[in-house]
Order: structure tokens, then C-alpha cells, then sequence
């Protein structure tokens, strides 16, 4: 690859702008973020809660998660829009964000879960699981009532004039009555659509016998009709995303044809043996990562079933899903190098065969990875612009989950880096190396090729959570364009760099730019300087860019068929027919187009 000074300069100025563009838009949004409370702190805190009711917390297995309050998030970005509900979170002291931490034994229902604050360590609510059938003493629903409001004042302060009576409701099981009550703020009043419901912000109480059950200090209830709404841009979006997957399957099926084909080609060897090692990589990096997130799973782990049958079943799925993505990702890597091989002739930098020929520690290999950085900040710029004018005019609205949707895993870094290094490799070789060679194939024109392959990349990325769905369609497509275009004028390294860093930056933006611990402020940073290490290391060593010939790679039979070709060329050079047709002849009757490169060059040269 060689940029020229002016196109170094345009690429530069506009990351100057669109990082501009970034912190002006999208940097505010972070302002809420305060995650200052780490796992450790929070299960204190819950143990604490627990052991000064007398509960010995000992006793029980705990597992702690990172959520996010969903609903709320969504219902108050799409009535009072994204900084309506920065204003409403700090002004009502509300917990966008809380760790959950659940205390169970294994093969019994009673358990507990705590909800904590990430920003303070407050408890944000409780609830105790215990059987149907048991047992509690019978209490009067208006001592249930003194009850609940006596907890409120002492454990939250509650100041009643605040709060307007909601409802009550009686749960009556066979053995007890449970009581429960809820309190609505006064002076919350956000509509949904007229007529269509009102949210309220309650707090809540349930008590059984002499027993406070349950208790939360701050939810939000959303109308039932913008629930069903929501659910059905949801449903919408699995369709999208399921018509993307059939698409998918049928590129692999393409794929794999291609592969077996031209198994026997030249390339085909060093290609596929440099293709499994980098797969093999992908898949022990996400088996680990299987096992780095197993709080997520054991916080759905229903205890009536054995532990180890349950985590059991979630690993041979997991795996499953591995070998899957192993298969997934050699077969459109390999066709990918085939195409772009035989489509991108003259520019031998668009794929990995020329750094496989040669090596990746040169210095072509370090200004790729320079300017994947530089495209990095252009996409996160470009992204911020298309949110901007969708809130405004599209009624565009997004979930913050995913601002630190890492937390709960064991180690959170390895959970990013496992994600961005997964991603981008896997959808920069499906889609640009592989999805754009062979639409530029098929149609013989590269912009319809970079189109077709940056809607179907949109469709990919309707399982995300942002309405209305079609809109993620339109941002990733557009950023697909500009991707399709680095692709074709640059190639292929630039992109894996963008795309990990990329997805590297929105997986650790809370622990950059969010109040968090030390360690994960490091560990983020260090992530995102990995590829920059890689480029110094291969900038210094500078083991040159020249590829080792072609011909040194083939095995006899290659060798047999090569002299073939050689006597076939010689003939028709003889009968005054051109290179150029005479390849294209060949090319048509499925020969190894590297064989056919070398025949040429030995005729003609002669």
C-alpha cells in the first residue's frame, strides 16, 4: 500500500473533522456514566444487606451481572429524546445501570436477588425467592401497609409527601397472603400518545408475614401499548435479521463451491494453511470467552436441575456455535482469496496473499494499520452524524446496554477483545474480501459490488436494539460504503484494524471515558494500542515487501501442468492471438489463473 502524501493529508483533515463531530454529538452521552462501584464492592454491599437480616450469606452460591433498566431506557429516549432522559436521571437520582447479584442453592427455589448501584453502592432493591407453599405468619393487610411504609422511611428515606398511593394487591397462596404496595412519584407526567397511557416512577413494597419480601425504590412503569410497540420493532428486526442469515448461508454454500473447485490451485495451500491457524486462533479466543462470561449464564441457571447438567448444556452449545464459525469463516476466507486474486489482479495488496507470500512485518503492513486508526475515528464521526439527524428527523432512538455490556464477565477486556477481534475479521473477509470479489464477479461492476455487499452488512445488525430497525440498516450500509471503498483502493488490512478498534472503542468507551477502576481505564487503553504495537514492531523489523515467486510454490502435479500450458500458449501465440485473449480462454475453462500468469509470462517473454 502507498498512500501519497496528499491522500495521508485528506484522510487526516477529515479525522480532525469527524473527531469533532464525535465529541460534540456523542461524547455528552457519557456524562451519566459512573460505574465507580466495582463487582467486589457491590457484593459487599449485598452481603451486608443480607447478613443485617439476620441471613447468612455464607450458605448460598452468588453470581453477579452488569444490567441495564431497558424499558426505561427506552421509553424516556423516544418521549423526551436523549438528553431529556440525561436530565430526568439526574434530577430524579435514578440508576440507569445496576449490578444484580443473585444468592441460590442448587436444587432448591429460595434464593435471594440485590440490586446495587454502580455509582454509590446503594441498594436499589430486593427480593426474596421462596416455594409457593411456604409457610407465613397471617398479618392484616393494613399492618402489611404500616409495614411497608415504616421500611421505605428507614431504609430510604422516603418522605410520603411526595409520593401519591398507586395500588395494592393481595396474593393469596396456601399457606400465606402476600401483601404488595406501590407509591407514584408526584409530578411525573410523560405521555406516551394521546390517550395511550402515562409512565410513573414508583416505589414499592411486597410483604409476607412479618416478612419485607420485596422491596424497590425507583422503577419506571411504561404503558402497556409502548411495550407492544417496542416488541413488535423487535419482532421486526429477528425477520430482517433472520432473511440476512438465509443470505448468509447461501454465500458460505457459494463458498464452500468455490473452494472445492479450485482446491488444487497454487494458492490454494498457503492460503488454507494460514486460514486454519487464524481460525483456530478466532476459536480458542471465543472458547475462553465461553467461560469468562459464565456469570450471564448462571444467572438464568433455573435450580431445578443440577448445576453442572446446566452449564454442561450451555458449553456444548457454545461449542456448537464455534465450529460453526470455524467452518463460517475458512471456506469465504479461502474463496475471498481466490476472487480477489483472479478480480483485483493488478492490486496485490487487497487480500492476505501478498503479506502470506511475502511477510506482515514490513512497513506497508505498519501504514495500513496507521490509517486504520485514522479510519477508525472517521467511522465513529460519520456514526455520530447519522444518529444526530435520525433522533431529529427520523425519531431514532437507541439503548445504552452496550456502553458496558462487558462488565459482568470475569475479566471484561478479554470479552471485547474476544468480540472485536472475532468481528473483524470474520465480517471484513465475508463481506469485503470474499462478498465484494465475487459480486464484482458476477455483476463486473465494483461500485454495485460494494453496495450489494454494504446492504447486506446492514441487514446483519438488525438483531441490535435500535428503532425504528430499518434505520440500522441505513447507518451500517453508509459505513459499509466507505468501508467498500477503503477495500478496493487500499485493501483489506486497514479494515481488520478499524473494525477491531472500532468495535474495541464502543466495548471499553465506559471504562475510558466513564468513572471505573484504574485497571479497566488500563486495560482498555492497552487493548486499543495492541494494533499500534504490532505496527511498531513491524515498521522496525521491515523485513521487506517482496513476495517469494509464485512458482516455488507448486507441487509436481502443478509442475506437470504447467509445461501443458506453456505448449498450449506457444501454439495459439504462434496463430497471432494475444495474451489477453488467450487467459481469458483459459480463465473460462476453470485453469488455476496462477498458472496461467506464469505459462504467459514464459511465452511471451521469449
Amino acid at each position: 500500500m502507498n498512500l501519497k502524501a496528499k491522500e495521508w493529508f485528506v484522510f487526516i483533515l477529515a479525522a480532525f473533522l469527524c473527531f469533532g463531530f464525535w465529541q460534540k454529538l456523542e461524547y455528552p452521552h457519557f456524562s451519566f456514566l459512573n460505574l465507580s462501584i466495582d463487582k467486589q464492592k457491590a457484593i459487599s454491599a449485598a452481603e451486608s444487606y443480607l447478613n443485617s437480616k439476620g441471613i447468612d450469606t455464607k450458605k448460598y452460591s452468588k453470581v453477579i451481572i452488569f444490567d441495564v433498566d431497558a424499558w426505561f431506557n427506552r421509553y424516556l429516549q423516544i418521549t423526551l429524546g436523549a438528553k431529556g432522559e440525561e436530565d430526568f436521571i439526574k434530577q430524579h437520582n435514578y440508576d440507569l445501570f445496576f449490578w444484580q447479584i443473585r444468592f441460590f442453592k442448587e436444587l432448591e427455589k429460595e434464593g435471594y436477588i440485590v440490586m446495587v448501584s454502580p455509582r454509590s453502592g446503594d441498594i436499589l432493591s430486593f427480593m426474596h425467592l421462596i416455594e409457593d407453599i411456604e409457610a407465613r405468619p397471617a398479618i392484616e393487610e393494613s399492618a402489611a401497609k404500616e409495614k411497608a411504609e415504616e421500611f421505605l422511611k428507614n431504609n430510604y428515606g422516603f418522605d410520603f409527601a411526595q409520593y401519591d398511593f398507586d395500588e395494592k394487591r393481595a396474593e393469596r397462596f396456601e399457606n400465606r397472603t402476600d401483601y404488595s404496595f406501590s407509591w407514584k412519584k408526584k409530578g411525573i407526567y410523560i405521555p406516551w400518545k394521546q390517550g395511550q397511557g402515562t409512565a410513573n416512577l414508583l416505589a414499592g413494597v411486597t410483604v409476607s408475614g412479618n416478612e419485607i419480601r420485596e422491596c424497590y425504590k425507583n422503577r419506571l412503569e411504561v404503558p402497556e401499548s409502548f411495550q407492544r410497540y417496542a416488541e413488535n420493532q423487535l419482532i421486526i428486526g429477528k425477520y430482517l435479521h433472520n432473511f440476512y442469515f438465509i443470505l448468509l448461508v447461501l454465500l458460505t454454500m457459494v463458498s464452500v463451491n468455490i473452494v472445492l473447485r479450485r482446491r488444487y490451485d497454487v494458492i490454494a495451500r498457503p492460503v488454507k494453511k494460514w486460514f486454519c491457524y487464524l481460525a483456530l486462533a478466532i476459536a480458542i479466543i471465543n472458547f475462553a470467552d465461553i467461560f469468562n462470561g459464565l456469570q450471564d449464564v448462571l444467572m438464568a441457571y433455573p435450580t431445578s436441575t443440577r448445576m453442572s447438567s446446566f452449564i454442561g448444556l450451555h458449553l456444548t452449545r457454545a461449542a456448537l456455535n464455534i465450529l460453526l464459525l470455524f467452518i463460517g469463516f475458512i471456506m469465504p476466507a479461502i474463496a475471498g482469496e481466490f476472487l480477489s486474486n483472479e478480480v483485483f489482479p493488478k492490486n496485490k495488496h487487497i487480500s492476505f496473499l501478498h503479506y502470506i507470500k511475502a511477510n506482515f512485518f514490513n512497513r506497508n503492513i505498519s501504514k495500513s494499520v496507521m490509517l486504520g486508526y485514522i479510519i477508525t475515528i472517521i467511522t465513529l464521526g460519520l456514526q455520530a452524524v447519522s444518529f444526530y439527524l435520525g433522533q431529529r428527523y427520523l425519531g431514532v432512538w437507541r439503548e445504552w446496554f452496550k456502553l458496558a455490556q462487558f462488565s459482568s464477565a470475569y475479566v471484561p477486556l478479554l470479552s471485547v477483545f474476544a468480540l472485536s477481534f472475532t468481528a473483524s475479521f470474520n465480517e471484513e473477509i465475508i463481506f469485503r474480501l470474499f462478498g465484494i470479489s465475487l459480486t464484482k464477479k458476477l455483476f463486473k461492476n465494483a461500485v454495485a459490488a460494494v453496495i450489494l455487499t454494504s446492504l447486506l452488512w446492514g441487514l446483519g445488525h438488525t438483531g441490535y436494539v435500535i428503532f425504528p430497525v430499518w434505520f440500522r440498516v441505513l447507518e451500517v450500509s453508509l459505513i459499509g460504503l466507505f468501508f467498500g471503498f477503503i477495500f478496493l483502493k487500499y485493501g483489506i488490512i486497514p479494515l481488520i484494524a478499524a473494525h477491531y478498534l472500532f468495535d474495541c472503542f464502543w466495548g471499553g468507551a465506559a471504562y475510558i471515558l466513564g468513572r471505573t477502576q484504574l485497571s479497566l481505564f488500563a486495560g482498555a487503553i492497552f487493548i486499543l494500542v495492541m494494533p499500534l504495537i504490532f505496527a511498531l514492531i513491524a515498521y522496525f523489523l521491515n523485513r521487506g515487501d517482496k513476495e517469494c515467486a509464485t512458482i516455488t510454490m507448486l507441487d509436481k502435479i502443478q509442475e506437470y501442468n504447467l509445461e501443458i500450458l506453456i505448449t498450449f500458449i506457444a501454439v495459439k501465440k504462434s496463430q497471432g492471438i494475444s495474451s489477453h485473449n488467450i487467459k481469458e480462454e483459459l480463465l473460462r475453462h476453470n485453469w488455476d489463473p496462477s498458472l496461467v500468469d506464469i505459462a504467459i509470462k514464459k511465452v511471451f517473454q521469449h
